[in-house]
């Protein structure tokens, strides 16, 4: 299918999908002038340029046709101006509306709370990361959430480990030991585990301490383990016998 610009009477082919796009509107690529293609559409070229020469009006600017003028059209290599214009002609007279900021700024709030529930309901995980800690502890600090104490059993240490017959109890062997920490910050007092083992490293005998059972009174376990600051720990267990060769001390 042909038309021409009634202004500058320039003849462009163009298909009907390509007049879909502005619903036939179109502005000529040569004068700009804008003008709706399906008032002068035309089946031949033929028929498109005896049309324009009848179109009242008619001067003596020179034909521009921008096709092919063989019956059968082999297509440019690129689009044609008519193509250009109509798809032109969507962006021109698209416009940004306060519908159009209104809805792109509802997305970006719904995205926000998203990752704001993200990172309230994985807290806990995140918190055990060192990476993220600084930034929950920031996120929690706003939002007033709690997080779980930073924990590196890594930085917790015993010194001056002492195990012997307990002078009281028969069968009961009596622990002790100084707890420490050696991280820059307090963690929680961690579960204390003991084991025996025999000559072939063969566990004959496994206790496990929560904080309540080994610290001594007075001690604020809710307060956690200060930074290099010693504790006491005293264990009474039962004696595994001659078999328990060997001893490991581990925390939880």
């Amino acid at each position: 299918m042909y038309t021409f610009c009634p202004e500058c009477e320039t003849v462009f082919q163009v298909k009907a999908d390509h007049l879909q796009v502005a619903n036939g509107w179109v502005r000529c690529g040569e004068c700009r002038h804008r003008f709706n293609a399906v008032d002068c559409l035309f089946e031949e070229l033929a028929a498109a340029r005896n049309a324009r020469k009848e179109y009242e009006g008619l001067n003596a600017t020179p034909e521009a046709d921008l096709v092919d003028d063989s019956d059968e059209w082999q297509g440019p290599a690129a689009a044609s101006p008519l193509q250009q214009s109509v798809l032109a002609e969507g962006w021109e007279h698209r416009s940004v509306t306060w519908r159009d900021v209104i809805s792109g700024a509802g997305i970006g709030f719904l995205v926000l709370l998203f990752g704001i529930q993200w990172l309230y309901f994985n807290r806990v995980e995140l918190a055990g990361d060192i990476s993220w800690r600084q930034t929950m502890e920031q996120f929690c600090s706003i939002l007033r959430c709690e997080l779980p104490p930073r924990t590196e059993l890594s930085r917790i240490d015993l010194l001056d480990r002492d195990v012997r017959k307990h002078p009281q109890v028969e069968d009961a062997l009596l622990i002790n030991a100084t707890l420490i920490n050696h991280a820059d910050f307090r963690q929680p007092y961690p579960v204390f585990s003991i084991s025996f083992s025999d000559l072939s490293g063969k566990p004959v005998a496994v206790r496990r301490f929560k904080p309540a059972e080994y610290l001594p009174n007075g001690v604020n376990i809710k307060a956690g383990l200060a930074a290099g600051f010693p504790v006491p720990v005293v264990l009474e267990i039962q004696d595994p016998g001659d078999e328990g060769v060997s001893f490991q001390f581990e925390f939880l």
